[in-house]
Order: structure tokens, then C-alpha cells, then sequence
């Protein structure tokens, strides 16, 4: 079965990861291609002949003034397909010349842009809307100036893919047929942390709001003086002039070490070289980065947003703080970071739950959706 995953890239970024590692697993039972109509990064090294990317440009200034015309005159809100004509046009040469039977929108954005001309002009296709964003935030704020459409979007798919039962509660008032499937962990690794160094690893892209990076320096602020902060993260050069401006700030630039970011076995590295793992962020859907560490055998501890509570199961498998209450999470990661033992207690207790996200298993509920699609 020829199936063609769509999203606004494949380069960092864990649905974009995700995207091109599943992508890969499938492709030994099924034929992939890859459609970014964005960003022309393949990070994940996709092979390029199955991998294509949007040719064509944009007027931003007439497309910007289109939407704001459209936004006034339709009761505040655009409709997303309108000014993504070149991107829908090369998907559809991509359906014709690979016979593609089932599209797998990657993202809210390419759920919005595709969904809706894709089942006008190709109604027998499949569409499958794999929605990595957590559903508070997707609703809250990502598509509030084009609600409608979003809407009708998810209503028109064949199948709704979301990473929590938190999320699933939204998605099912719009389309019955979602369903709930994990992120698989997208390495395998035999090694692990011995919990011995001082350090604690976070990994992320430099969204100080999103990411809580804010929040990372009030802890370096408060953790034992003999212990560092390394952060493995992208961005754009002004964002990381930002991140530095921020460390400076708060003098903790002998705290946290920045160096940017890792893949591969220098990613891995990253993990095993530390001891904790801490997450920061403000929302989250389904952090990929969570499982990566605990593959690893590291302990985490989060903020209790919904992705960390479902991985986490609300505690069990991880240590949970409510929500940017910052002295709470500094007490906890100290208590870590003065106790092998306890270090020791919660990495037996992450390697016990990252087998839940192994791929193979992961793989299999995909392969049943998609047997379940008649996408064979």
C-alpha cells in the first residue's frame, strides 16, 4: 500500500523525528514517500528519493494582506487552504505518481492546510490527522484565528491519531473515530546512565515561553554547586542569542552549559552523561524527549502537563510537580541530586516504563489502524 506522510518538515523537532522514524518502520511493509511543504531539513537522512519537498515560493506581504481581508470580512477567522494552493498542487502530483491510497497529515498546520481539498478532490483517499499537539493548546491558541476550518478539517478525516487520553476527550467531540497511540522511543540503546555524574540533561528547541527555559534558570539558581545543567537544544540564531542573554542575566553561566544540538550516538551521549533528566516545559502533548531519557536510565521530573502525566502515568513512573510551582521542583531535583539511592530507585523504575513505548509495539498498533483503514 502506497502511503505519503505530509508534514511542514522532517528536520529537529520530536513530531518531526517521530514522523520520519515510524515513516521508516512502515516502509518495510508498505511503500512511503514524504511531502514537507515547508522546511527543506531532513535531519532523520530519509532516503532522498522518497522524500520531496515544495517547490515553490510565496508573496508573504499579499498573502498577509489576503488574510487580514478574509479575517475582516468572515467574522475574524481565514481559511488556511486558500493561500497554500502551490503545496496542494504538488501533493496532488505526488498522489498521481505514486498512487498514494492513504495521506498522513503530520501536525495541526498540515491538517488544516490538506484535509479539506484532499477529500474534495480525492474523497477515496484515506486521511489519517496525527495530531502531536496536546488538544488544550492546539484549541487555546494555534488555530483560534481559523476555528471553523480546523474543525471541519478533523470532522472530514478517516482517522483522528492522538498521543493521550487527556486529548482524545477533545478530539472525540469532533470526529468519533480517534484514537489514542504513544509515541514509540526512536532509539535503542543498551547503554546506560551509572548515575554518577553531576549533571542534569535537558533537551529541548530554545522556546524560552513554550520550553520553560525561564524556569531552567531558576533552578540552576538553587541545585547542589558542585552540580551543571547541560541543555541539547535548537534554534535559530536568535533564539540562542536570547537563551545566552537569559543565562547571563541570572549568573548562572557557570550552571548551564549550552551545546546545542545532538543526534545520533552524540545525542545518546548527552543521556548516559548525566544522572537526572528535568523537563520544564509549560505544555506538552507527548514529550519524546521524556522517553528518550528513561531509555537511557535517567529519572525525570516534569511539570504535571498532560504529556508528562500520561508517560509518567500521573506519577508512577517519574516524578510529577505541579504545575511552575518552582521552589517544589527545585526541592525535588536537589533531593536527587544528594541521593544515589533515590537516582537509582527511579531509573529502575524508567527503564520498566520505557518498554511500553518500545517500537515494535508501537509499529504494530499503526499496521492495525491502518489494516483497519482497508490501507493494506
Amino acid at each position: 500500500m502506497n502511503i505519503c506522510i505530509v508534514s511542514p518538515s522532517f528536520g529537529y523537532g520530536g513530531a518531526n523525528i517521530i514522523a520520519a522514524t515510524l515513516g521508516k518502520e512502515l516502509d518495510k511493509t508498505h511503500n512511503l514517500v514524504y511531502y514537507s511543504y515547508k522546511y527543506t531539513d531532513n535531519y532523520s537522512n530519509l532516503p532522498e528519493e522518497k522524500i520531496f519537498f515544495f517547490k515553490g515560493t510565496h508573496n508573504k506581504l499579499l498573502d498577509k494582506f489576503k488574510k487580514s481581508t478574509e479575517y475582516i470580512f468572515s467574522g475574524g477567522e481565514f481559511t488556511p487552504y486558500k493561500y497554500y494552493k502551490g503545496e496542494i498542487e504538488q501533493l496532488y502530483e505526488l498522489i498521481e505518481t505514486f498512487n498514494v491510497e492513504c495521506i498522513i497529515l503530520n501536525s495541526f498546520t498540515a491538517v488544516s492546510i490538506f484535509a479539506i481539498p484532499l477529500n474534495k478532490k480525492y474523497p477515496k483517499v484515506k486521511q489519517i490527522a496525527w495530531m502531536h499537539e496536546s488538544a488544550e493548546q492546539s484549541f487555546g491558541s494555534l488555530v483560534k484565528n481559523y476555528l471553523r476550518s480546523y474543525e471541519k478539517s478533523l470532522a472530514i478525516v478517516d482517522r483522528v491519531v492522538c498521543l493521550t487520553q487527556t486529548d482524545l476527550k477533545t478530539y472525540r467531540q469532533y470526529n468519533n473515530n480517534s484514537v489514542v497511540i504513544h509515541n514509540p522511543v526512536t532509539f535503542n540503546t543498551s547503554e546506560e546512565s551509572n548515575l554518577e555524574e553531576k549533571v542534569i540533561s535537558f533537551t529541548s528547541r530554545l522556546d524560552i515561553e513554550i520550553k520553560g527555559l525561564d524556569y531552567l534558570v531558576e533552578v540552576a539558581k538553587k541545585i547542589p554547586n558542585n552540580w551543571k545543567i547541560r541543555v541539547a537544544a535548537n534554534g535559530r540564531e536568535d533564539q540562542i542569542e536570547e537563551f545566552l542573554r537569559l543565562i547571563k542575566k541570572n549568573g548562572v553561566e557557570n550552571v548551564i552549559e549550552y551545546v546545542g544540538a545532538l543526534k545520533g550516538e552524540a545525542l545518546i551521549e548527552h543521556y548516559v552523561n548525566s544522572s537526572i533528566f528535568i523537563s520544564t516545559s509549560r505544555i506538552e502533548s507527548f514529550q519524546l524527549v521524556l522517553i528518550e531519557a528513561m531509555e537511557c536510565g535517567l529519572p525525570v521530573i516534569s511539570f504535571k502537563h498532560s504529556g508528562a502525566k500520561e508517560i509518567l502515568d500521573n506519577g508512577k513512573y517519574g516524578i510529577l510537580i505541579e504545575n511552575y510551582k518552582i521552589n517544589e521542583m527545585s526541592r525535588e531535583v536537589n533531593k536527587l541530586c544528594n541521593s544515589y539511592e533515590e537516582r537509582l530507585k527511579w531509573q529502575n523504575i524508567s527503564l520498566k516504563r520505557v518498554n511500553d513505548f518500545n517500537m515494535d509495539e508501537i509499529k504494530e498498533y499503526w499496521i492495525q489502524l491502518l489494516d483497519n483503514l482497508g490501507v493494506k
